[in-house]
């Protein structure tokens, strides 16, 4: 069974709610930025590929590599 939710620091992710708090605040997010964060966090720690990433956040769509840069622009403010 997939997790419902991942905690890090005082961030914690709920997938069912796409759900993004930070000391029980929520965080709002793009849906793509949301996305990426959920891929990223899955992973436990291992590398995430620029590939695997696109493939994972924008299935059968063609997208600007620069769409990750964006997004994870956005996760890190």
């Amino acid at each position: 069974m997939p997790q419902k939710e991942i905690s890090f620091g005082p961030f914690r992710i709920n997938f069912e709610r796409r759900e993004l708090t930070r000391d029980g605040l929520p965080i709002r997010l793009g849906g793509r930025a949301f996305d990426i964060l959920c891929v990223l966090a899955s992973a436990d720690g291992e590398v995430v590929s620029k590939d695997e990433l696109m493939t994972r956040v924008w299935p059968g769509v063609v997208v600007e590599e620069n769409n990750i840069q964006v997004h994870v622009s956005a996760l890190r403010k």
